[in-house]
């Protein structure tokens, strides 16, 4: 199964290794770069993405990729804050359209997240958008009890669809899939650092203790005084773990149908016996003899390879993971980098006899495994849930959630229930991670290691689920959960 996604697990670790990189003049936003300290960062990142990104040239060209990096560098001829660098860096990474290349929020250390992002400038309400238009999904103390389905018109003077437009260049997905950056500009984001948070600090900047906005209930519209939240007081109100998970699992059962939701998969921020709750979750449906079970994944980005333990108590057979195969740049890294690549496993600096090439393309076809969890086979496990399977998805599922949704849809372990998912069929990178520190700014920049690519040509795009649902305004405001009662009609028989 395609694995992928393990980069906050250095997060900690990366803070205090990228602490050593950090020049004073950028520990404070206000303080501007010179010229000579971006260029030297620059070229770094160029230097290491060129040597060792393996989808680097699966949407971009090698001119397409210089003229990026000459942009980069004529936004450099001039002093620049350390914002407005983290901006530039974010535009850059995005024009080579993967979803894992990125300077992560997550991954920053203490100075520089908290000069970026460290103000208490938190929206108190949560949102989605639907058709380019800010929905409010969530009231988290707005003090207006502003209703689910609530439109938001107007932040501070600046219209939510040119807030959006204007945030779009600096979003990450995976080739032309959209509609995951778009998802992901929403609140709840897709990580501790929410993108619409990050992108919303630095490119409308306030240190008013409220927001002005403008909202629209019931066809009427009003400005109404939001008072703004710290980052931590804003998570808390997201937050819903439920009484057996840290990580908002539940497994509910209604009737014959058992409902298991899973909103991440980020699971290894606490010491968690997260398969044993997928194992006694699927013994209760076999205990009960339930007629089918639904899934839902729709607001999971990812994180440990969850899926295949699902999948385990779903087969009787062994089952091939995945029909993609891993490739990588590099068989051992270039000593000039060596200096400001950090990662949580040494092997990656130097995959030795397991990396079998190059090709004519500089491509080395990876044989091993990354961990005992990137396996090439599901082993059945437990006792086998034979009834059927419902899983929802939507564009959030990129990473872990992509490779499980399509392996699904692909031995029909299940019916897919949703929205096109996040990710792209033509293949993806992760798996294994760099955290390329730049010595003059301070900045953390992920870079993936492997490339999965598919055993045939596939289409630029998400996986289409087996029944499309979408979302629609009038549904959130009538608290219907359509995609919900559809996958709970076919789990139902």
């Amino acid at each position: 199964m395609i694995h992928l996604d393990r980069r906050h697990l250095l997060t900690r670790a990366s803070g205090l290794v990228a602490t050593a990189f950090l020049s004073a003049p950028a520990k404070a936003n206000d303080t501007l770069l010179s010229p000579a300290a971006m260029r030297s960062d620059i070229a770094i990142l160029c230097d290491a993405y060129a040597s060792l990104h393996p989808g680097l040239y699966r949407y971009l060209t090698p001119t397409k990729f210089q003229r990026e990096r000459q942009r980069l560098n004529r936004f450099a001829a001039t002093p620049h804050t350390l914002g407005d660098f983290y901006l530039a860096l974010s535009a850059f990474t995005a024009s080579i359209r993967c979803g894992h290349s990125f300077p992560n929020p997550a991954n920053q250390t203490q100075a520089v997240a908290s000069a970026l992002f460290g103000k208490p400038d938190r929206l108190p309400f949560a949102f989605a958008w639907l058709d380019r238009r800010m929905i409010v999904t969530a009231d988290l103390g707005s003090g207006h009890h502003l209703p689910i389905g609530s439109e938001v018109i107007a932040i501070d003077g600046v219209s939510a669809r040119d807030m959006l437009a204007k945030m779009l260049p600096y979003a990450r997905t995976d080739g032309s899939n959209d509609a995951r950056k778009v998802a992901d500009l929403g609140i709840p984001g897709d990580a501790d650092q929410p993108t619409f948070d990050v992108l919303r600090a630095l490119l409308f900047p306030s240190s008013a203790p409220s927001a002005r906005v403008v909202v629209r209930i019931a066809g009427r519209a009003g400005t109404i005084a939001c008072p703004l939240m710290t980052a931590a007081a804003r998570s808390a109100a997201l937050r819903h773990p439920s009484r057996d998970s840290p990580y908002g699992w539940t497994f509910e059962v209604r009737g014959q149908v058992g409902i298991l939701t899973m909103p991440t998969w980020a699971v290894f921020h606490e010491k968690w016996d997260w398969q044993g709750f997928i194992d006694a979750s699927l013994d209760t449906a076999v205990d009960r003899q339930l007629s089918g079970i639904v899934i839902d994944v729709r607001d999971n980005g990812g994180g440990l390879d969850c899926g295949a333990a699902i999948i385990a108590r779903l087969i009787e057979a062994p089952l091939p993971a995945d029909s993609y195969s891993r490739h990588v740049r590099y068989r051992k890294i270039p000593a000039r980098l060596a200096p400001y690549l950090k990662t949580w496993d040494r092997s990656f600096k130097d995959w030795g006899a397991s990396a079998i090439g190059p090709d004519a393309a500089g491509f080395y076809t990876l044989i091993r495994p990354v961990d005992a969890s990137d396996t090439d086979t599901i082993q059945p496990r437990g006792r086998r849930f034979a009834g059927r399977v419902a899983v929802l998805v939507g564009p959030k599922n990129a990473s872990a959630t992509f490779g499980f949704a399509g392996l699904m849809q692909r031995q029909r372990l299940g019916t897919l229930v949703g929205e096109q998912t996040g990710g792209n069929r033509r293949g993806i990178n992760g798996g294994a991670f760099f955290f390329v520190g730049l010595p003059a700014s301070g900045v953390e920049v992920d870079l993936p290691l492997i490339a999965y690519w598919p055993e045939t040509p596939q289409p630029d795009a998400g996986i289409m689920p087996d029944l499309i649902v979408p979302v629609r305004v009038a549904d959130l405001k009538a608290e219907r959960d359509i995609a919900l009662a559809q996958a709970f009609a076919i789990a139902s028989g």
